[in-house]
């Protein structure tokens, strides 16, 4: 098994999450309730639990947009977003 991370390294990566999330309207107060609903289940979740539930929580909240701003767009890949800011995203193969 591997060696855990120091504190330090997963509250910055949970605060990265949760900045993303502010994007799309979320506020951290709302964030951390969602991360702490997502852990419930009668055990005290490690740092490493906690910044895997705020990796899931981000995702669902920003899917796979780059920001706000990304609308869905036609292609045959499996989505594709298009973002006047960052250009086109595409998810999936286009064959």
């Amino acid at each position: 098994m591997a060696k855990p991370l120091p504190i330090e390294q997963y509250r910055a990566v949970y605060g990265s999450h949760q900045t993303i999330a502010g994007r799309f309207g979320v506020a951290p107060a709302e964030f951390n309730a969602r991360v702490a609903k997502r852990l419930a289940g009668g055990y005290k979740p490690t740092p490493q639990q906690w910044s895997s539930g705020a990796y899931l929580e981000m995702k669902e909240i920003a899917g796979d947009r780059c920001c706000p701003k990304a609308e869905v767009a036609p292609c045959c890949c499996r989505v594709r977003y298009t973002c006047t800011d960052h250009g086109d995203i595409c998810i999936g193969n286009h064959d």
